[in-house]
């Protein structure tokens, strides 16, 4: 059942930093420039290949072409980067009483709820686009396949990477102290 983002949620509170849109695009914005000079490239120096292509269709001109490429680059990389700031904007994690709820996605989030007496590691670590954005992810892992993919709060400052941790480890000590009944 979704828990509701209104309501006292964590990441309200300790919020992923911006710089994670940038992070997120920017290998997709590295890819798009690419084949955009590829594109341009090719029909630069090799202008038959586009002529002869749609020559039955129509009668094309060249910087019709280009501004036709120049276009859908530029809205391919307008898209990735709203998608993914929907993504940031709708990103939500909380730590609950009893368990760690996160909820990331789009079109077809995925939501994971760890409890607390299940979490064997959190760890925090960062990637190299990290280290230049001064980024840093949370990571929580349990004895499911589940958590490694899916149970890390990813796009935080040192500050709010390291509270999450002491906050996540405090509900474990809590949770782990407590007689569970099996």
């Amino acid at each position: 059942m979704p828990y509701d983002l209104k309501h006292n949620a964590t990441s309200f509170d300790i919020r992923l930093s911006r710089k994670k849109v940038i992070k997120k695009t920017l290998a997709a914005t590295i890819f798009l420039i690419m084949t955009y000079l590829l594109a341009l490239a090719v029909y630069l120096f090799y202008p038959d290949i586009i002529s002869q292509t749609l020559s039955p269709l129509i009668v094309i001109d060249n910087i019709i072409i280009i501004l036709a490429i120049t276009f859908v680059i530029f809205l391919a990389m307008t898209l990735n980067i709203l998608y993914h700031y929907i993504y940031y904007k709708t990103y939500y994690f909380n730590i609950k009483e009893d368990v760690l709820v996160i909820r990331k996605g789009v079109f077809m989030p995925d939501e994971i709820s760890i409890p607390y007496n299940r979490i064997q590691d959190i760890y925090v670590n960062r990637d190299f686009l990290d280290l230049i954005l001064g980024l840093y992810d949370v990571h929580v892992s349990s004895a499911t396949a589940e958590s490694a993919l899916d149970a890390h709060i990813d796009g935080v400052t040192h500050k709010n990477a390291v509270k999450l941790k002491e906050m996540v480890l405090d509900k474990v000590k809590k949770s782990s102290k407590e007689k569970t009944p099996l």
